[in-house]
């Protein structure tokens, strides 16, 4: 490739990532209002500010239109109500806004601990220090990259990059970091929906799904037995970029020695969406979603399963939609959709807050040369198996 047609990849690169989060902003601002609005059973709509009757659908709602005097309307009256972004954030109280973002940095930090020990699983040394630095280079490149998880190919490449003589060990930790991590999330997930099945029997299709797949892909890459009958030798062998696949097959069999890790790495992850998870109740909670902490449990794990689909940079627009799509489908009330899409943004962005220290590693790493500065997509090897020589 010259060095003409990278600049113009480079930039074509640029302009499709723009336009998805266009796109994805785009679509979260259509389902979200600064008014609150309230649909009368004769179709008439009154849009202004709520100013009683939030908590309850029983009660008389009370609201001041645009340039009018306020009205009462009795609930019987009422078709649907949905509340804007005013009335919203004005309900969320500073001391579990900081409960949320401290369980969200739990969370991060517990994840540090799994990569790391499976780091070591592989005769990878790495101080929490290092790990928690590379970790958050990562997150901070999810929001560049396509889904929630788009920054473990960065992370991938500086770990590689960072381990001469052992590259393909290295690069299998952020793949079995990741499988393992979505497996604890659906398991999660599946107790709660296991609890009251009749109530979350659709979800339960998706989880059970994404836990039979990966209990799949467990067997296909430990059992030797398995592996013998379906011939995934041979498989490997046929496949484009063979030699990049044997060499992490290669590297994923070295956890068959490390039950242990594998174990400790299961639990840390449960501790670890157990923080997250709570963090989206808080904040849930506070904008008045009157849901129980176990309908949290069941879905939110499935949202964030559908966010990481590699459609739309950070899973923008991905995760709104499903928060929608998900809650309702579990008898959420309709009046909640602004306030489902604005708990998405809220943990977006509380998420891209804690993710802007991965920036600052970035940028201190390229001063002091701990952090590669060939992290451009354009500047990765054309032939990917010197990565994980």
């Amino acid at each position: 490739m010259t060095e003409g047609q990278s600049k113009t990849k480079s930039i074509a690169f640029f302009v499709l990532k723009i336009g998805l989060l266009c796109v994805a902003f785009l679509f979260v601002s259509k389902q979200v209002s600064w008014l609150d609005r309230v649909v009368l059973k004769d179709g008439t709509i009154l849009e202004g500010l709520i100013t009683s009757g939030f908590d309850s659908p029983d009660a008389t709602l009370t609201i001041e239109p645009q340039g009018k005097e306020e009205v009462a309307i009795p609930p019987e009256s009422i078709d649907t109500r949905s509340f804007g972004i005013k009335t919203t954030f004005g309900k969320l109280s500073p001391s579990n806004y900081a409960l949320g973002m401290l369980l969200i940095f739990c969370m991060y930090c517990l994840g540090v601990a799994r990569w790391r020990a499976l780091l070591e699983a592989q005769g990878i040394r790495a101080s929490y220090g290092r790990a928690f630095r590379l970790t958050f280079v990562g997150f901070f490149w999810n929001n560049l990259m396509p889904g929630m998880t788009g920054g473990d190919v960065p992370k991938a490449v500086l770990i590689a990059k960072d381990s001469p003589g052992r590259r393909s060990e290295a690069v299998s930790t952020v793949i079995v970091d990741r499988v393992i991590g979505l497996a604890a999330l659906a398991g999660l997930s599946a107790l709660a929906i296991l609890s009251n099945f009749s109530t979350f029997k659709e979800q339960g299709y998706v989880v059970f799904g994404v836990l039979g797949l990966c209990g799949l892909l467990f067997i296909c890459f430990f059992s030797k037995r398995v592996r013998r009958r379906l011939h995934i030798s041979d498989i490997l062998n046929r496949l484009p970029l063979n030699g990049i696949l044997k060499k992490l097959d290669s590297a994923f069999q070295g956890y068959r020695n490390s039950p242990k890790t594998l174990l400790f790495a299961v639990g840390i992850s449960v501790a670890a969406h157990i923080c997250n998870i709570t963090s989206v109740f808080v904040f849930g909670q506070d904008l008045g979603i009157d849901v129980p902490l176990l309908t949290y449990f069941a879905t939110v794990p499935i949202i964030f399963i559908a966010s990481s689909i590699p459609l739309f940079p950070g899973g923008w627009g991905v995760r709104e939609y499903a928060f929608i799509a998900v809650f309702t489908a579990v008898g959420t009330d309709a009046a909640y959709k602004s306030n489902l899409v604005i708990l998405s943004v809220i943990i977006g962005l509380s998420m891209m807050a804690w993710s802007l220290l991965g920036g600052v590693f970035l940028f201190m790493g390229r001063k002091d040369g701990e952090i590669p500065t060939d992290l451009d997509e354009n500047s990765w090897p054309e032939d990917q198996e010197e990565v994980l020589s």
